[in-house]
């Protein structure tokens, strides 16, 4: 049975995102967003779409309303996938139907926070969608939540911007610019050092603060959470190398534009930010007008 996509207005309709918050998260009680709350701002400027396999809900996107660069946007604070159909193109689809109803309502910039250290994550977002990220906040829920998929390592999060009339997300959402996306080899400078261990885990050596060329590379473990399962020292090291680069090079003037995916002999994959420098002016702090 095909996937079929709802947007969410009342209680009855928001009430199955609650049982998605605990089943993805494992949220206690304390950390759900009730529905009730989620239809009140829904009815004043948010936005909540609802993915179904027949009358089951399998996922859901909830946005809030929010100013950036004073001006009107939305904040997308919840994206949820039942982990039993990630990779079929839902997470992609709920974005594209929230992005039609901000256009819709002359909204043209939609931000949420991301794991910089979710490299999947961070291919939907930048690649398939076209964001890009210059800020970078250390701990923003705390150091942890009552999910354990945020235990070990704090949470540590990017915040992505997505114009969505710009030229790059026109075309990205085209269809034009994602195999290609996937396939581009990595060029310009490597920001950080790496070394693999007897288990074949990637490890972090030492990072460069000193760059100043137009384009850098800031590479990122292929799968953070297989990394933290087998060493949570190792885990703990990329996300200080990367806190420490990120912060650096955002302040100097760089932001995130692509996210490079290099495939390796074995099956192995290295996966590399693509930072570039701002030369030019910009309608926010990182992203040029179209």
């Amino acid at each position: 049975m095909p996937i079929t996509f709802k947007q969410l207005r009342t209680l009855e309709d928001l009430a199955p995102c609650e049982r998605l918050q605990e089943a993805v998260w494992k949220f206690n009680k304390a950390d759900i967003i009730p529905s009730r709350f989620m239809r009140l701002l829904c009815k004043h400027g948010g936005f909540a779409m609802g993915a179904f396999d027949g009358e089951t809900m399998i996922g859901f996107l909830f946005g809030v309303p929010a100013i950036h660069y004073g001006r009107p946007s939305q904040h997308s604070h919840m994206m949820a996938v039942l982990p039993e159909y990630r990779n079929q193109n839902v997470g992609f689809r709920l974005k594209t139907a929230q992005r039609e109803e901000a256009l819709s309502r002359n909204i043209d910039l939609i931000t949420w926070a991301f794991d910089p250290l979710q490299s999947k994550n961070a291919h939907l977002n930048i690649n398939k969608l076209g964001v890009i990220a210059c800020s970078y906040d250390i701990n923003l829920y705390g150091e942890e939540t009552s999910s354990k998929l945020h235990s070990g390592l704090g949470t540590d999060r990017l915040l992505a911007e997505w114009w969505l009339v710009s030229d790059k997300v026109k075309t990205i959402i085209d269809g034009q610019n994602q195999e290609a996306a996937k396939k581009q080899s990595a060029k310009g400078l490597n920001i950080n050092r790496t070394e693999r261990d007897e288990q074949g885990l990637l490890i972090p050596v030492g990072s460069d603060l000193t760059l100043t060329d137009d384009v850098l590379l800031l590479e990122i473990p292929d799968d953070i959470d297989k990394m933290k399962d087998s060493n949570i020292q190792i885990a703990r090291k990329w996300r200080e190398l990367v806190q420490k680069a990120l912060l650096h090079y955002f302040d100097a003037g760089y932001y995130i534009n692509s996210l490079q995916v290099v495939e390796r002999e074995g099956n192995t994959r290295r996966i590399y930010y693509v930072l570039e420098r701002l030369t030019k002016p910009y309608k926010s702090p990182c992203f040029p007008l179209h």
